[in-house]
């Protein structure tokens, strides 16, 4: 009984690792989120942590269904079904989404899943998202996957299941453990580093009837070029992609490119002036990779998810790392020898154990 719970412990584990990564890659809820609002209160309040079923195909009138809208996820639920889509509304909401005409019908392949019922009532967690807020407040995505790397290294690597813990006098931890935990903060360490090198390029501008009289100031409705200065300051070569946030601008020539440490490379962004006067300003994503593997693997990576490519190099390491630990002939000696006690840090060393 015992190995059972054990093993179903795990492989939940398992699961939501692999579906935190998933949903990590592509931006989108897998298993679990939470209400940013609360348009569906009383049935979701906001802060509430719910569960999604992400294989779910067949929706209905009263499902409750994750959905994309305007590059953000949105939890609603589906109040009629017509033959482009589904019309959705919050329990919250006076009128459906759609009402206003701002946000369009909701199709299949813009919903990540269905909110998973339990007799009768949604599945949720009160308050919790209001303490992943928190925690996101102070920690990154890479944190996250981090953290959940360290639970499925400490699966993987702790413990013995040929000595039964009741003969143990003493809890162990192992060098392969502290081997596995150290190589995760590692790749954490390497996937942190490389995000917060993330950046953006902007420059501002007027739209006046006064253009041209100072520089930055356009007339409504013209046409004009700006540069961009893109910098390698590291020692090792990088491959930049540059990415326009929004629809005035274009970047004329490349958008990728390979630089060596120390050097920069100018851009060339073409800029359509809107006709409402005012000052806007124009943002570029600037997202940087190690010239460590091909161009054309980051490039096709890059393509799927910009996070797509950093799977690749963390699995790189992986692999380089687990090579290196049998090369090294790393064995199962002990490090830390605790002699059995009771109390709750006696039991937390017993898992690692």
């Amino acid at each position: 009984m015992k190995k059972l719970i054990e093993a179903t412990f795990a492989f939940i584990v398992v699961v939501f690792i692999i579906g935190s990564v998933i949903g990590y890659i592509l931006d989108r809820p897998v298993f679990v989120s939470y209400a940013y609002s609360g348009s569906m209160t009383p049935t979701i309040d906001k802060g509430d942590v719910f569960f999604i079923n992400p294989l779910a195909r067949n929706y209905d009138v009263g499902d409750i269904v994750v959905f994309r809208r305007n590059g953000g996820w949105t939890v609603h639920r589906i109040f009629a079904i017509t033959g482009d889509g589904f019309i959705t509304k919050g329990d919250n909401n006076i009128v459906t989404d759609q009402e206003s005409g701002l946000y369009p019908l909701v199709r299949p392949e813009n919903i990540a899943g269905k909110v998973i019922f339990m007799m009768g009532h949604p599945l949720v967690i009160r308050g919790g998202g209001t303490f992943i807020e928190n925690l996101r407040s102070r920690f990154t995505n890479v944190y996250v996957a981090v953290v959940l790397l360290i639970i499925g290294a400490i699966l993987t690597f702790s413990g013995d299941s040929k000595v039964r813990r009741k003969k143990k006098k003493f809890y162990r931890l192992k060098v392969r453990t502290i081997y596995a935990v150290l190589s995760v903060l590692l790749i954490g360490t390497f996937l942190f580093v490389t995000v917060a090198s993330w950046g953006t390029l902007s420059f501002s501008y007027s739209s006046t009837l006064a253009g041209g009289q100072r520089s930055g100031w356009h007339l409504p409705g013209s046409v004009f070029e700006q540069n961009l200065t893109v910098r390698n300051n590291a020692l090792y070569p990088f491959y930049y992609f540059v990415e326009e946030s929004g629809n005035r601008t274009e970047i004329l020539g490349e958008s990728s490119f390979r630089l060596a440490g120390g050097s920069s490379k100018v851009l060339m962004v073409r800029v359509h002036v809107p006709l409402q006067t005012r000052i806007y300003v124009e943002k570029f994503e600037v997202r940087e990779y190690p010239a460590m593997l091909p161009a054309s693997v980051v490039s096709a990576l890059y393509g799927i998810s910009p996070h797509a490519p950093l799977v690749l190099y963390a699995v790189l390491m992986a692999v380089m790392l687990s090579g290196f630990y049998r090369l090294a002939r790393i064995g199962d000696a002990d490090v830390i020898r605790v002699k059995r006690r009771k109390g709750i840090i006696y039991r937390i060393l017993g898992w690692f154990s």
